[in-house]
């Protein structure tokens, strides 16, 4: 598809309502053609149905100043927003429903969302969660601190409206309620940038990259990068629940605290399913951590894996050089989270080797697996201790949840 033609697949998005996608087919308009006027003025467009008035008024203020005798022609409305602020206003983040730290990715899109629309978020991690055990009523308060004071149920008091509306007060703890079809279903987080309502709910993936274009400029976070927006996120609202940082704790003075580490991160099982080129990027990691030690031939290798195998390969390279967790992993293509085993015990691991992972001196991951890139986020690197084996999926506009 040439990009004129990705454009009139853009104009009819936008017509059908599907502005995340028009959006994201603009945005790579742009990264070819930066001073294209279509691009920009679908743009402001878009601005304007999601009651992004001030950013609707820059993109036309771009497209005179490109071409001041373009003729603006307006396109039909297909969506509507209000304008009006009420109090209280709250963000309900539920379970995006996937990998562990996929699902950590939509609560930072999601809080990102908080801070633009000056919204209390709160997380409720229900029965959709792949970590939730049977009795418990929020995962995610197994693993972190609450966001906030209040709770969920604080979101069913008398008198308060909801957006999008197919919730209301007697259905809000349910999960997968027309995530995927029908009236309110696949909202992304810009659909949810300008709203009225008391309680914004939140279960569709929000991404980052998609969302952080639409900051106001005046905003705080307006002149920080995606990767600072992480980071100041993962500072400001993530708290490990005492007994997961007590673990974390002891494992590190136990086993890593007198060594310098070089953390790898492997994936395999499920992922194949996902990333279309895995068993090449795999192959890629031995000479990478070749090039890594030969330049830091002292460093130790803590390896974090779901595979049988990849643990079995790198104890014959490493030997005593490698250290890895006890924990649970597969053969063959079959998810760990599919296997039967306890889900606050597999949430945990993966904490576990996360949080390890982001003390390590050097970093060596897959650029399209969460858990890879959900560390960066942990810290400042120093240019030149953390790299990634293909392209960075958090910058990447995927339309894949979008076509409709």
């Amino acid at each position: 598809m040439n990009l004129s033609q990705e454009m009139t697949v853009a104009v009819d998005c936008f017509l059908r309502g599907n502005l995340q996608k028009a959006d994201m087919l603009c945005r790579k308009q742009q990264k070819t053609e930066a001073d294209s006027t279509t691009a920009m003025l679908l743009l402001a467009r878009i601005a304007e149905q999601i009651g992004q008035q001030e950013q609707a008024s820059h993109y036309i203020t771009q497209i005179k100043a490109i071409n001041p005798s373009f003729e603006i022609h307006h396109l039909p409305d297909r969506l509507s927003t209000s304008t009006s602020l009420s109090q209280p206003r709250y963000l309900l983040i539920k379970a995006w429903g996937f990998g562990f730290w996929s699902d950590i990715d939509h609560i930072y899109g999601a809080l990102l969302l908080a801070e633009l629309t000056d919204r209390i978020p709160m997380v409720r991690w229900g029965s959709n969660s792949l970590f939730r055990d049977t009795d418990t009523e929020n995962a995610f308060e197994s693993f972190f601190e609450p966001l906030s004071d209040l709770q969920w149920t604080d979101l069913l008091a008398p008198g308060l409206s909801y957006f999008p509306l197919k919730w209301n007060a007697d259905n809000l703890s349910k999960d997968e309620l027309q995530k995927w079809s029908g009236d309110g279903s696949r909202l992304s987080g810009m659909y949810l940038l300008n709203r009225s309502e008391n309680v914004v709910v939140s279960d569709y993936h929000v991404k980052i990259n998609d969302l952080m274009h639409w900051i106001p400029q005046e905003h705080p976070l307006k002149p920080l990068d995606r990767n600072e927006i992480y980071r100041y996120l993962n500072e400001k609202y993530f708290r490990l629940k005492p007994h997961l940082a007590q673990r974390i704790e002891n494992v590190w003075q136990e086993k890593m605290a007198h060594q310098n580490w070089l953390a790898v991160h492997v994936r395999a099982t499920d992922k194949v399913f996902e990333v279309d080129n895995l068993t090449e990027v795999n192959k890629v990691y031995a000479r990478g951590i070749d090039q890594i030690l030969s330049i830091n031939p002292s460093l130790h290798i803590f390896l974090m894996t779901d595979s049988k195998q990849v643990v079995q390969e790198f104890q014959a390279k490493f030997n005593d050089r490698l250290f890895t967790i006890d924990c649970h992993r597969g053969e063959g293509t079959t998810g760990i989270h599919l296997e039967g085993h306890p889900r606050s015990q597999l949430g945990e691991q993966v904490i576990l080797d996360t949080y390890l992972a982001s003390r390590c001196d050097f970093f060596l991951g897959n650029g399209g697996s969460n858990v890879s890139l959900c560390i960066r986020h942990m810290r400042q690197w120093t240019p030149g201790t953390y790299f990634l084996i293909g392209n960075d999926y958090l910058g990447v506009i995927d339309t894949a949840l979008h076509d409709w």
